[in-house]
């Protein structure tokens, strides 16, 4: 029996949830034993200046597909250059894989342009049209159907799903915003859009910059994927997202290495114990307030608090600091036990999650033979104190 191959192209900036719903509905709907996202180079219907380069929009095409059966990702056109036709593409993938039967994926909306099309008859001689809809727009869709098949032949599928109704158009709009795009897009495709840092303001874009010429590869992977743990956080709990996203953007700027932190700390008239000469990891959280204040202009209070209580705490913690710190220990890069838990508490209760995640640095701490820094026992009594408050219904 010769495969069945669904080709599903699209400029995907980025790859969302409602991509993937399409793919696995067409998929299980008509049997396919795979389906290509073909990621488009320039296709003759979008023109954006604005558009993210074709390399990372395959990467992340790459990314959302690792763990789904029968899916993969085709360069195709990226290769080939330039702009590219349905045509084009269709020829290739036959040529390739001569004895496929090839199913062409498209929305339902855009049947009533398909005549207009380069060499329409062609591209139903070479593979079935696959028109996605809607769930109760099937009647004014079939006759659109009706209309190709009488005029060119072939063979025309309608597939009916109700999937996400979410577009790329606004998952950029939302990660621009500062909003959180989680569940929208794959996690291992939004972890990328975040570490590449796409989608994000201008401002934001320059800033970013600066700080990744002082941080290196890792560190800089890390604060991205703190701003989107923050900007999920804040907006869960109501807090401002912007801010979140300035903080966590800036939380780490401090992490310079022992020298260069000291030095920095000296300049700056910080007095350091000899314990902190040995560690500057202890003052990384208030430098970097003093740098983000100093160096990259940041007047906001609440920002710089944040930054600076982000490693230990205080027993004065805000929501807004409890969100930072705990995007910084949570995001989606890190990997220890009970941390899929801990996540889930963050969205809960922040005082909690808070006292949990502090906890278990203690047992990692003394699981390593280190010194506990002080302020965290100080940290986790003060909201013990303040949860109990709560529970009583105290202020």
């Amino acid at each position: 029996m010769h495969m069945k191959i669904g080709i599903y192209g699209g400029t995907f900036d980025p790859v969302h949830m409602g991509h993937i719903f399409v793919a696995r509905s067409v998929k299980q709907e008509l049997g396919l034993d795979r389906v290509d996202f073909v990621v488009a180079a320039d296709p003759p219907h979008k023109h954006s200046a604005e558009r993210t380069p074709a390399a990372l929009r395959f990467d992340m095409v790459c990314a959302a597909l690792k763990r789904e059966r029968g899916m993969r990702a085709s360069d195709i056109e990226i290769r080939r250059g330039g702009v590219s036709y349905t045509v084009d593409t269709l020829r290739e993938m036959k040529r390739i894989n001569k004895k496929a039967g090839l199913y062409f994926i498209v929305g339902a909306d855009m049947l009533e342009d398909f005549p207009k099309w380069k060499n329409p008859k062609e591209i139903l001689e070479l593979a079935a049209l696959v028109a996605v809809n809607r769930r109760g727009q099937e009647r004014d869709i079939e006759a659109l159907a009706d209309g190709i098949r009488a005029e060119f032949g072939g063979r025309v599928e309608i597939i009916s799903a109700e999937g996400p109704d979410i577009s790329s158009t606004e998952i950029r709009r939302r990660v621009q915003n500062a909003q959180t795009v989680e569940r929208l897009v794959p996690l291992s495709a939004e972890m990328l859009l975040y570490e590449k840092r796409l989608y994000q303001p201008k401002s934001i874009e320059q800033l970013a910059e600066r700080v990744s010429n002082v941080l290196d590869e890792y560190r800089m992977r890390h604060t991205m994927l703190t701003v989107r743990e923050a900007v999920g956080l804040a907006q869960y709990h109501g807090l401002s997202t912007e801010k979140a996203r300035l903080a966590a953007l800036l939380h780490d700027c401090a992490k310079l290495g022992r020298e260069e932190t000291v030095r920095y700390a000296e300049k700056m008239g910080y007095a350091l114990t000899n314990e902190e000469r040995e560690n500057p990891f202890l003052i990384h959280s208030r430098i970097g307030a003093l740098l983000a204040r100093d160096l990259y202009g940041v007047q906001d209070t609440e920002i710089l608090n944040a930054i600076e209580r982000h490693t230990v705490g205080c027993a004065e913690m805000t929501p807004f600091d409890e969100v930072i710190f705990l995007a910084d220990k949570l995001e989606p890069s890190r990997d220890y036990r009970r941390i899929r838990d801990l996540r889930e508490l963050a969205f809960r209760d922040l005082d909690r999650a808070t006292i949990a995640v502090l906890r278990n640095t203690i047992e990692y701490t003394e699981n390593k033979g280190m010194r506990i820094h002080p302020q965290t026992e100080i940290t986790i009594a003060a909201l013990e104190k303040r949860v109990k408050a709560r529970l009583h219904g105290g202020d």
